[in-house]
């Protein structure tokens, strides 16, 4: 009776783990394929107008850059397990595609897309709420913005292939922070809590601070301008800024805040269900699609 009872259990845990592969499939081919696109079309206009692009407009391009690697690094390994090319010995890119390097890249562009959306927003604030000090936002700041961005993400990403924090192969072709050795060294734990700090709960809070003051900002100038009398055109602005502050916000904390519930959860000792774990991933994947749309 035992013995009939496991072998109902392996079938069954057998059944789940095709059914998550063949989600994973459908889930990685369109969103890697939407991604890559979408982000090719906003790098190539903007290269063809190279010359008349703002000094925000390199922002743009930036975010556009880590999102195409996202698609490129991030969905490819996941789409090339589910093929078994990971399986044969004979494959010279299992040699060199490691699981660091693969958590590493997807890492580092995730985060270099994170910094980017919240210097945009930071910009953006600076424009609409501080005009006097918009003559900062000028190619050189802005410069040092996307360098800053890069090396902040090269630094937590490449601070688990020096012994603080480290990378392991989940299922499905993902390879990211092993957030469960955090449970048994105060090491892993205070890199899991410095990232989350330092790479999601302050960029949100920047990110909601600076749209939610953009949008007061922008009803307080049309009031004072009229009095209490706003013109039609300026009711369009203010809910084109309302609409577009609020996509922003509330697509990075959709994207985001799975991943980050999953893995300080892992983090504490918790288990999430491979379901959780595999829908957290491509949520915080997914934005690499949309923010061209947005």
């Amino acid at each position: 009776m035992c013995l009939e009872c496991e072998i109902v259990r392996l079938c069954c845990v057998c059944a789940v783990k095709r059914l998550l592969q063949s989600f994973a499939f459908c889930a990685h081919l369109p969103s890697g394929w939407l991604s890559w696109v979408g982000n090719g079309v906003v790098i190539f206009l903007l290269s063809k107008q190279r010359r008349v692009l703002e000094p925000h407009d390199y922002l743009t391009f930036n975010l556009a850059v880590s999102d195409a690697s996202i698609s490129i690094f991030g969905y490819s390994r996941g789409i090339l397990e589910i093929f078994n090319v990971f399986r044969d010995d004979d494959f010279l890119i299992k040699s060199i595609w490691t699981c660091k390097v693969d958590g590493f890249l997807i890492l580092l562009f995730g985060l270099i897309s994170i910094n980017t959306l919240t210097a945009i927003s930071v910009i953006r604030y600076i424009k609409g709420c501080q005009p006097h000090q918009a003559y900062r936002i000028n190619n050189c700041s802005v410069a040092l913005a996307i360098v800053a961005a890069w090396l902040w993400a090269l630094f937590w990403a490449g601070a688990p292939l020096l012994g603080w924090g480290s990378y392991r192969a989940r299922k499905y072709g993902t390879c990211e922070i092993d957030w469960a050795r955090a449970r048994h060294s105060l090491d892993y734990k205070s890199y899991v809590v410095g990232i989350f700090f330092f790479n999601y709960f302050i960029p949100v809070f920047l990110m909601v601070f600076s749209y939610s003051s953009l949008i007061r900002s922008v009803r307080s100038s049309h009031k004072s301008t009229r009095g209490d009398e706003i013109s039609e055109r300026q009711r369009r602005m203010e809910r084109s800024v309302t609409r577009v502050s609020f996509v922003v916000c509330t697509a990075f904390i959709l994207a985001w805040s799975p991943y980050a519930v999953i893995s300080l959860w892992s983090a504490w000792g918790f288990q999430a269900p491979p379901l959780a774990s595999v829908l957290a991933s491509l949520f915080a994947k997914s934005a690499s699609f949309y923010n061209p749309l947005i």
